[in-house]
């Protein structure tokens, strides 16, 4: 019973010792439970920061090339939509394009002078200028306002005691119909036939006269006028008296035309021994052909136009003036790769009024800072130049020359910079030839500076041709080739007697007398 009992209590002492082992066992792994807990909780806070930061840095590197991807975009489109804004505004003063082809809304910048702020009209201190009373012995008619009667009492019994005088400059048409006659004679003594010689301007029994010719080549050619609405113009001045046919004034043309042959050859003569040399020529309409050629040469005094059915180099070589130019002969144009072929041995400057309304263009559409930078230095040294000449200094100094060079050198270098940020294709491509062709040309383009007496700019050509702008606006276009030559023979024989101060008008009249301007007696009346 004893050892019952000792075995019992030894089994309870056992079982107290596992169990005190077991709590010591629970508590231990109680403790490290709790530790491992806060563990986890520390390791669960670590992760959700490290996947917040991740997720942060994701969302905003995804957010940022969204937005960067998106602003491109945007400014893409703003600058695409800036370009055909401002292609809307493209006019004569900013790009290569015609005066004539302006819009109509637009506003036409016929100069480069800049706008002031004085006011429209004559200034202040201008002299006012009004026609002058007539002398006496110029007064070919007198019309005189009496009054009969007092208008108060109707007494009849008035006295003058003062006279006001107006003046009044008219014209009337009037027409004439001359008859001439020409005798023939007998000699008495030899029985020899005389005859009075006729004029070849009235060769037919019945013609019109010189200045009916005179008035109607004025319209056609210098007014624009059409055929249909000269006969009617001239028939109501006339109160229907002279009333020429459409076919007449056609052939009248002609006429004119043929009449020039010798004038036109002795001006191809003057411009081929001339030092410096114009020449430019634009597009005009020649029955259905849209694309044919009216080209103008001229050494500031002397202007030769010549017509052609297509604007390309062998109409140039049929005019026989660009080939046959000597090796120290200077010509003015607007850029074509054709003038600097090995046929022709003349040096080559180029216009830069054409740049510079590029240059404009390329300001306006791109918003490049370049451009401006180039068209103001450009206009700035012009400027510098005819105040030098003014002031009778014909170069710059050397430095100055150098400082220009530089400069010009180092706005074409940011120029290059600039223009690669912009992609769009059209403007690109435009910008990009303007710069390669401003630093190729550097020489033609700046010859100027150097060199007082050569042209900046091409513009005298460009005002000659405008005329014919004008033509092709009211006629739209020519009959055939023929048409368009005798266009060009007249206007050659006009613009050139223009430029020496005599009145279109009175030129044609000498023309239709049979006793036309030559080029030598204009050139005499230069030197008189």
């Amino acid at each position: 019973m004893v050892n019952s009992i000792s075995k019992l209590q030894a089994i309870v002492t056992k079982q107290e010792e596992k169990i005190i082992k077991l709590q010591d066992k629970y508590l231990k792994e109680n403790e490290e439970k709790k530790l491992y807990k806060l563990q986890l909780q520390q390791l669960q806070k670590d992760f959700d920061k490290i996947i917040e930061d991740k997720v942060t840095k994701a969302v905003e590197k995804a957010t940022k090339d969204i937005t960067e991807h998106y602003e491109k975009i945007i400014k893409e489109k703003d600058q695409r939509i800036f370009e055909l804004e401002n292609r809307l505004n493209i006019n004569s003063s900013n790009s290569s394009l015609p005066s004539s082809k302006n819009l109509i809304y637009q506003s036409k910048i016929c100069n480069s002078r800049k706008k002031t702020n004085k006011s429209i009209g004559g200034q202040l201190g201008h002299k006012k200028h009004t026609l002058e009373t007539f002398k006496e012995d110029e007064i070919t008619e007198v019309k005189e306002y009496k009054i009969e009667k007092c208008p108060k009492c109707n007494n009849n019994n008035l006295k003058v005691i003062n006279i006001k005088m107006r003046d009044e400059l008219d014209l009337e048409i009037k027409v004439v119909k001359r008859r001439h006659k020409f005798y023939e004679y007998e000699c008495l003594e030899c029985g020899n036939i005389i005859k009075s010689n006729i004029p070849l301007n009235l060769h037919n029994e019945n013609q019109y006269g010189k200045n009916v010719k005179t008035l109607a080549t004025t319209l056609t050619n210098y007014g624009f006028v059409s055929y249909n609405r000269t006969r009617k113009i001239i028939c109501g001045l006339t109160n229907g008296e002279i009333d020429p046919s459409e076919g007449y004034l056609t052939k009248l043309q002609k006429k004119a035309s043929n009449a020039l042959e010798n004038f036109n050859f002795d001006l191809k003569e003057k411009i081929l021994k001339s030092k410096i040399n114009y020449w430019d020529d634009t597009v005009i309409s020649i029955n259905e052909k849209d694309k044919a050629c009216l080209r103008v040469y001229t050494n500031e005094k002397h202007v030769l136009y010549k017509a052609h059915m297509a604007k390309n180099i062998e109409g140039m070589d049929q005019d026989g003036i660009l080939q046959n130019l000597p090796k120290d002969c200077v010509v003015m144009h607007n850029h074509l790769l054709h003038n600097y072929c090995d046929d022709y041995k003349y040096k080559n400057i180029e216009c830069n009024a054409h740049i510079t309304r590029k240059l404009e263009g390329i300001t306006q559409n791109a918003n490049h800072k370049w451009s401006n930078e180039m068209k103001s230095l450009l206009e700035e040294t012009l400027s510098k130049r005819k105040e030098n000449i003014s002031k009778n200094i014909m170069k710059f100094t050397q430095e100055e020359i150098d400082i220009f060079n530089n400069e010009y050198d180092r706005i074409l270098k940011d120029g290059f910079k600039e223009y690669i940020e912009f992609k769009h294709k059209y403007e690109f491509d435009k910008e990009r030839n303007l710069l390669e062709f401003m630093r190729d040309y550097k020489n033609e383009i700046t010859s100027w500076v150097k060199d007082f007496s050569l042209p900046y700019s091409n513009n005298i050509c460009e005002t000659l041709l405008r005329i014919t702008k004008g033509k092709m606006k009211i006629s739209f276009n020519f009959k055939n080739l023929s048409y368009a030559e005798y266009f060009a023979n007249i206007l050659s024989y006009t613009e050139t007697c223009g430029k020496f101060g005599i009145n279109k008008c009175e030129a044609l009249k000498r023309l239709f007398e049979g006793n036309p301007y030559t080029v030598q007696e204009l050139d005499e009346k230069t030197i008189n």
